[in-house]
């Protein structure tokens, strides 16, 4: 029996998630530690511990600003190595001979820090909003309480997300990943596309319950060129669609792979070979995640569709494409029948100017305007 989805637990405090035992901690993210980390990690007072890096027995801190420096674990186990030596009697100089290689070691680490505390900082502010907007919708969801719940500054919230719109989306990812880790494990089981696009509409109707928002707002900025949000959510939609680009790709087959030439070069002319020219494996991807979500749309408006509706509709549309791919179906007639039209109106653009008027791609992109005289 299938089970609903659960979203992951929810966290009191954000930096309990990085590892962390205070707000301190967190802000300095998983392996960056601030100074008063150190002091409470060994007992060493900061002023000990600045004299101690200007004595060369602790390699130096990385600036996370003008007013901040970051230290790493290394740090705190050679100070607490530096207690154990004093406590045996040793003085600075010695200790600095007797530590020297690991001193050397832990100055030429040459992992960033600073990026991995903001980039830790980044995932807890986002795990944080993805469970608010589940929880709350986007317009009661608000950005100072989320900035409350992470321990962070507006100012440190909007350097990662411009906007509340931004964070939204960028919680896309964030719910698709939730999803994805509860499918995974029947996934790897199965090697039946149809049946691995059923788990996958399943894990879309899951992300559908957490934000029926989300879908919307996210198709609107995908479709804005001049949208900021739209590299983020091409991202997104290419981590969705790899998987399913896949599974077609397997289905096609090394006959259709075959098929695929560049112009003018021969191609196979069995069903196979011509299905594999006429299908490319990520349009059809996103034609399935297209008609999914249209689908979904549709079920909303009345109660004439349920999930099993949409969920059969978009399996026998896969099932028949698979046909298709697999040369189970002679596509060559019936495409013939419109392969001009479609040539002719690709390359044409409908205009304003009363029914049937259009304009050729490259004349339009000439500046030629319908009706007018171009001649010179």
């Amino acid at each position: 029996m299938v089970e609903d989805f659960e979203t992951p637990p929810r966290r009191a405090e954000a930096w309990l998630n990085m590892g962390c035992s205070s707000p301190e901690g967190y802000e300095a993210g998983v392996e960056a530690l601030t100074i008063g980390t150190l002091e409470r990690e060994t007992g060493v007072a900061r002023g000990t511990i600045y004299y101690y890096m200007r004595y060369g027995l602790l390699p130096p801190a990385q600036k996370a600003s003008a007013t901040r420096s970051v230290y790493d674990r290394s740090h705190v186990e050679l100070l607490l190595e530096i207690k154990r030596l004093q406590g045996e009697g040793h003085n600075l100089e010695e200790i600095r001979d007797l530590l020297s290689p690991r001193i050397e070691a832990a100055a030429e680490n040459n992992v960033d820090l600073v990026a991995k505390q903001n980039e830790a900082v980044r995932e807890a502010i986002l795990e944080i909003a993805a469970h608010r907007f589940a929880e709350q919708g986007y317009d009661k969801t608000h950005i100072i309480d989320i900035c409350e719940e992470a321990g962070v500054t507006i100012q440190v919230l909007y350097s990662h997300f411009p906007g509340k719109l931004h964070l939204f989306i960028a919680c896309y990812n964030v719910y698709y990943q939730w999803m994805r880790g509860q499918i995974e494990p029947q996934m790897v089981q199965l090697t039946d596309p149809t049946a691995r696009l059923a788990w996958r509409v399943h894990a879309a109707y899951g992300i559908q319950a957490l934000s029926p928002d989300l879908q919307i707002l996210a198709r609107l900025q995908a479709v804005d060129s001049e949208g900021e949000l739209r590299d983020l959510l091409r991202e997104t939609y290419a981590q969705m669609l790899s998987d399913v680009g896949e599974d077609l790709a397997a289905v096609r087959g090394s006959a259709i792979h075959g098929g695929l030439h560049a112009e003018g070069s021969s191609a196979d002319s069995s069903p196979s070979g011509f299905a594999g020219r006429l299908f490319d494996d990520e349009l059809v991807a996103y034609a399935l995640l297209g008609a999914l979500e249209n689908m979904q749309m549709r079920s909303t408006w009345d109660e004439r569709y349920d999930r099993l509706d949409v969920m059969r509709n978009l399996l026998v549309i896969h099932l028949a494409i698979r046909a298709a791919y697999a040369g189970k179906v002679d596509l060559a007639p019936d495409w013939e029948e419109v392969a001009g039209l479609a040539a002719e109106l690709a390359a044409s653009t409908l205009v304003a100017e009363g029914p049937g008027s259009w304009i050729r791609e490259d004349e339009r992109l000439a500046g030629r305007v319908p009706g007018e005289d171009n001649r010179m």
